[in-house]
């Protein structure tokens, strides 16, 4: 079984033909995919050789093999464009991915992108709406204390003006459940942090007012 983040990703993904999972780590995500018939055959990439080998040992384990493609490089930078329909970055820090994907020009062909931040979340809402990309669909999960937002988008060439609060927190469904319990706990978060500015920075307090502020009306108390 995946873990909520992971399966959040594999549930993005509609019927793709190739799926790209980069830092593919042990290949779970890869195995899903491919057993849930999400896609026809996995380019399983990761920047080291240990994972990769790791990811190897899954997928021949599952009976899988045939059906994956494994690649030592950076990033996309050695995945082939050809018929892959969905890329899945998951596991890493926003700035990283916004690395990934600023070094690959192929996925503006319509292709799918499945972004799952770890950290910086709000840098990489940022870049995509600065460049091009349309955020399609964004999900909260939470595992154990953490939550965790998974994003789809794709590019349009277009330029997108999300709200501060769409960029700190995500274009979230604010009716679901798990959005209103991510909210109240931001919110928490962010009273204490405004009030702990009031000496020290009052312009960035003034900052985290107004997203108070604006989250307070997204949230049903």
């Amino acid at each position: 079984m995946l873990m909520r983040r992971l399966q959040a990703c594999a549930d993005m993904i509609t019927k793709g033909n190739i799926v790209c999972d980069v830092g593919t780590d042990h290949a779970y995500l890869a195995v899903e995919l491919l057993k849930q018939n999400k896609c026809n055959h996995v380019i399983a990439s990761d920047i080291g050789e240990g994972p990769l080998q790791a990811a190897e040992k899954t997928l021949v384990h599952a009976g899988l093999k045939n059906k994956a493609t494994l690649l030592l490089c950076d990033g996309l930078q050695a995945v082939p464009q050809k018929d892959v329909t969905d890329v899945v970055i998951a596991g890493m820090g926003g700035e990283t991915i916004v690395h990934i994907l600023s070094n690959c020009k192929w996925i503006k062909n319509n292709v799918n992108l499945i972004l799952q931040p770890m950290t910086k979340a709000s840098v990489l809402r940022q870049w995509l709406s600065e460049n091009g990309y349309n955020i399609l669909q964004e999900k909260v999960v939470r595992e154990t204390k953490f939550y965790y937002t998974i994003l789809k988008a794709v590019y349009d060439g277009k330029e997108h003006n999300y709200t501060q609060l769409q960029l700190a927190l995500g274009v979230i469904d604010w009716k679901e459940k798990i959005s209103l319990e991510y909210g109240k706990f931001c919110l928490a978060q962010w009273e204490k942090l405004a009030e702990q500015l009031k000496q020290s920075n009052q312009i960035l307090e003034e900052k985290y007012r107004i997203l108070i502020s604006e989250l307070k009306e997204k949230i049903i108390f």
